[in-house]
C-alpha cells in the first residue's frame, strides 16, 4: 500500500515534490496492517494553491474507493518549503489529509511541527534525499511548547469522546505519548507511550492498558466505555505536562 500511495503522490506533483517520506508507527517498529494509520510527509516545491487541491483530489479518492480498508487511515501533511521554513513564527498553505478529515487546504500553524520534526529525525525517504537533507531542524523548545499546547487543549476536547470508546482510547494514548516525550525527550509510539505511562502511573495502569488493547487488538464502537475515567486521566497527564520542566 505504501508503495502505491507514493507512487500516486510522485506521478501526480511531478516535479513539484521534492520529498516524501514516512514517519509514525511504521518505522517505529509498532505497525499493525490491520490497525495502524500511514503517517506521510511530502515536500512542495511551490505553494499549494486550489488547482494543487483538485490535483490530488482523485488520487485519494481513488484510494479509498479501490482500497475500503485503508479509506481513513492515511494521513499526508503536504507542505511547501515556503511554509517549513517559517512554520515555527508563522502559519502558512498546507494540504493535508488525515483520517476524520478530508483533504483540504488551509493554513497549518505551528502545531505541524511536530510531525516535521518526527519525520526529520526518524522519517524513511520514499522519493528523494534524506528527510534532513530537506526538512530543516526543528528547535526543541518549539516541539516541547507545541506538545504542551497540544495536552493543554485536552481537557476540553475529551468532553465530545462520552458514548465513544474509540476517541477515548486515542485520548488515553496520545496523552501517554505527550507525557513520553516532555519527560524523556524522545517521540514513540502510542504503544510504547502506553506500555511506559502504565508502568510510570501504576494507578491508571489497567486503564492504559484497556485503552491499547481497544486501540489496538480491535475493540468495537458498541464496546462500553470508560469515559469518566478516561477524563480524569486525561486532566491529570495534562496538568503533568504542563508542570514538568
Amino acid at each position: 500500500m505504501l508503495d502505491l500511495i507514493a507512487d500516486g503522490i510522485a506521478t501526480r506533483l511531478g516535479d513539484g515534490l521534492l520529498g516524501l517520506y514516512v514517519h509514525g508507527s511504521y518505522v517505529a517498529g509498532d505497525f499493525d496492517p490491520a490497525r495502524s494509520d500511514l503517517d506521510l510527509l511530502a515536500v512542495l516545491r511551490d505553494v499549494p494553491t486550489a488547482t494543487t487541491l483538485e490535483l490530488l483530489r482523485p488520487l485519494h479518492a481513488r484510494l479509498a474507493v479501490d482500497h475500503p480498508a485503508w479509506a481513513d487511515r492515511i494521513e499526508v501533511d503536504y507542505l511547501p518549503t515556503a511554509t517549513l521554513t517559517t512554520l515555527a513564527d508563522r502559519s502558512g498553505p498546507m494540504i493535508r489529509i488525515s483520517p476524520g478529515e478530508p483533504l483540504h487546504l488551509f493554513e497549518a500553524t505551528r502545531h505541524y511541527l511536530l510531525n516535521v520534526a518526527f519525520a526529520r529525525s526518524t522519517g524513511r525517504s520514499l522519493r528523494g534525499p534524506s528527510p534532513t537533507a530537506v526538512l530543516p531542524p526543528v528547535d526543541r523548545v518549539a516541539v516541547l511548547a507545541v506538545v504542551r499546547e497540544h495536552a493543554a487543549s485536552w481537557p476540553a476536547w475529551v468532553t465530545d469522546a462520552r458514548g465513544r470508546p474509540g476517541a477515548q482510547a486515542y485520548a488515553v494514548l496520545t496523552l501517554c505519548r505527550a507525557l513520553h516525550l516532555v519527560t524523556e525527550g524522545t517521540q514513540v509510539s502510542k504503544r510504547r507511550a502506553a506500555a511506559w505511562a502504565a508502568a510510570r502511573r501504576l494507578e491508571s495502569a489497567e486503564l492504559i492498558e484497556w485503552a491499547t488493547a481497544w486501540w489496538y487488538d480491535g475493540g468495537t464502537v458498541g464496546a462500553p466505555g470508560r469515559f469518566e475515567e478516561v477524563a480524569t486521566l486525561v486532566h491529570s497527564v495534562s496538568a503533568e505536562v504542563a508542570a514538568l520542566p
